[in-house]
């Protein structure tokens, strides 16, 4: 009996395993790369997530409405989770993109060109440019706080001849059409930032 039970619990425990193992695998294949079959260059598997910029000064975090809408007004580089309880995607807004200290080297940015080059692709090869979206990538954060699933994906890029901060646009891809277009940020909203491997 009590090598019936041994026997019974080590079945068990192997189960549970491989269970795990699956659940991480499916959960893995999920997320994947953003965008896959681009021939352009190859973007990073997911958004951005650091919390500091590159000397090591932290980003102060702006998660409820009234922080949001302060850091905003005061014009101080901030950054908020998509989701707080899962606490997933980082959505930042436009003085944390402008500030000198740099959040991501310049090199990993995509360019105008390289955009230019991803909007000839789509619009050629649609069938084999496959998008992997998830809800959290597709948030943008107005002025008063508030997250919106807007169904297409809002990226910051930085435009090295873009030498006027007012002019820093944010490339916007529809998930139904996928046309990519590119539009001026509005400096108290947050969004994705997406860099290249």
């Amino acid at each position: 009996m009590i090598r019936i039970w041994i026997l019974f619990s080590v079945m068990l425990v192997l189960s549970c395993s491989n269970n795990n193992s699956e659940i991480k695998n499916e959960t893995d294949e999920v997320r994947g790369p953003l965008i896959k079959g681009l021939k352009s260059f190859q973007l990073d598997d997911s958004f951005f997530e650091k919390t500091e910029f590159l000397n090591g000064d932290p980003i102060k975090q702006a998660q409820s409405a009234s922080e949001w809408k302060k850091a905003c007004v005061n014009k101080e580089p901030a950054w908020c989770y998509v989701d707080l309880d899962k606490k997933t995607e980082k959505l930042y807004n436009y003085y944390v993109l402008t500030d000198e200290r740099g959040i991501a080297p310049k090199n990993k940015f995509i360019s105008k060109k390289e955009l230019e080059d991803l909007q000839k692709e789509l619009a050629s090869n649609q069938n084999s440019i496959q998008f992997n979206w998830n809800k959290e990538s597709s948030f943008e954060r107005s002025f008063f706080g508030n997250n919106y699933d807007l169904k297409f994906v809002n990226f910051w890029y930085l435009d090295d001849a873009a030498v006027e901060t007012s002019k820093v646009q944010v490339a916007v891809l529809n998930q139904k059409s996928n046309e990519l277009i590119l539009e001026l940020v509005s400096p108290n909203n947050g969004y994705h930032i997406w860099l290249k491997k």
